[in-house]
């Protein structure tokens, strides 16, 4: 089965705006070891920016190269995972990183659609 990755960069709430999660997901068709390889090249380039975060990016690199459990790591307000898709019929990449992203804002918000598909971001597209 072929692999992809995503990343949820979050947005917490602030005083007359609800919080929401901005995401950018991969192409698809990766196996496992690239698409951990693209997360891993996104954290160590976050390591780099001169921003106070930058250690904690380092740190989560680090973490992530040596494998995290579930292949999911939390970074400051960046989510980052690797997931196989395609075992159900018609299962698309973009297709499994929406249900992915529906999930994670039922258990972090309590709505589906708290987080959205930025064109933006690296690797995301615009939402049809």
């Amino acid at each position: 089965m072929p692999w992809n990755w995503m990343q949820i960069r979050l947005h917490p709430p602030t005083p007359g705006k609800a919080g929401y999660g901005e995401s950018a997901v991969g192409k698809g068709g990766l196996t496992y070891d690239e698409a951990r390889d693209e997360v891993y090249g996104f954290l160590l380039a976050m390591a780099q920016l001169p921003v106070p975060t930058a250690a904690m990016y380092a740190e989560a690199a680090d973490l992530w190269s040596r494998g995290v459990p579930d292949d999911v790591l939390t970074a400051g307000l960046l989510v980052s995972r690797v997931y196989e898709y395609g075992r159900l019929p018609g299962e698309t990449a973009e297709r499994a990183a929406h249900l992915l992203m529906e999930e994670f804002s039922m258990n972090t918000t309590g709505e589906p659609h708290r987080v959205i598909l930025s064109g933006s971001s690296p690797g995301g597209r615009s939402q049809p």
